[in-house]
């Protein structure tokens, strides 16, 4: 079994950027400047937000961070503001958000937009145009092509259907001329389709849920899972089981979301060449 870890392709991504990063301040005389705007007191959204302040910090972006509490028409004043502001080149809406928020997702500039959430967005993602596609996403096509796995032609099973990993995902796949098939919960015979896969991406949300008997021999297994059980980080799939079966597969932790990490930060620059229309 070979383990498809996502750190030294992480740090090569951030090497590139910090030095992406000084360029374009030389260049340009500014700099790609986030804003992460928080609704609401979730603690891990805003530890979530913190994590991405220190690698933004690392690499040269500036960092803005705003927290709101019962405060909605201010919230949505403030993403307003920040889709005007050219200072502004990108923007991050932490969730959950409550029901009377979820329309100002699609607020968003699509320009801004480095989660690739927006339906404008996702619609460029869907009919094969330049877009900022979801971090998590795409950080799993890189590990595939950073390993040297072939995709065209291989069956792939992405089982989990969100907006920000598993449809995305499985459009990426397509347009690698994979044969995907999307799984979720219910899927009538979801051991049948993971044996008979090439690739699976695991990105369902429950712990440890894929076992190394579910999968065949020959599998290439990207666990896309982030799951907090008893103070311990754990995957989709069960590491020890399916490490003893399969051909290769990422760890969790260390694998897909240190590369999503860096992704992210690579969204950001891109959004700020594009909007200073930079090739």
């Amino acid at each position: 079994m070979k383990e498809l870890s996502g750190k030294k392709l992480a740090a090569e991504i951030k090497a590139a950027l910090i030095k992406e990063v000084k360029e374009l301040k030389a260049q340009t005389g500014a700099a790609p400047h986030l804003i992460v705007l928080q609704y609401g007191e979730d603690a891990a959204s805003k530890a979530y937000a913190g994590r991405i302040e220190k690698n933004c910090e690392a690499i040269g972006i500036e960092f803005e961070y705003q927290q709101f509490i019962d405060q909605p028409e201010k919230f949505k004043a403030r993403l307003k503001e920040a889709n005007e502001d050219d200072q502004i080149t990108s923007i991050m809406v932490q969730q959950p958000l409550p029901a009377e928020l979820k329309d100002s997702l699609e607020m968003i500039n699509p320009q801004k937009d480095i989660e690739g959430i927006t339906s404008a967005s996702l619609g460029k993602l869907f009919v094969g145009l330049e877009t900022l596609n979801p971090a998590t996403a795409e950080a799993c096509m890189e590990i595939l092509d950073y390993y040297d796995i072939p995709i065209k032609g291989q069956r792939a099973v992405v089982v989990g259907r969100s907006n920000i990993v598993g449809k995305p995902v499985s459009i990426l796949l397509q347009q690698k001329h994979a044969t995907v098939t999307m799984c979720h919960s219910r899927t009538r015979d979801l051991e049948w389709e993971l044996k008979n896969a090439d690739i699976v991406v695991a990105a369902v949300g429950r712990a440890e849920m894929i076992k190394g008997e579910m999968l065949n021999k020959d599998s290439i297994v990207i666990d896309v899972g982030t799951n907090f059980i008893e103070g311990k980080l754990l995957g989709d799939v069960d590491y020890d089981s399916a490490a003893e079966k399969v051909k290769a597969i990422t760890p969790v932790p260390g694998g897909v979301g240190t590369v999503t990490n860096q992704v992210l930060m690579r969204n950001i620059v891109k959004s700020f060449k594009n909007l200073h229309k930079i090739k």
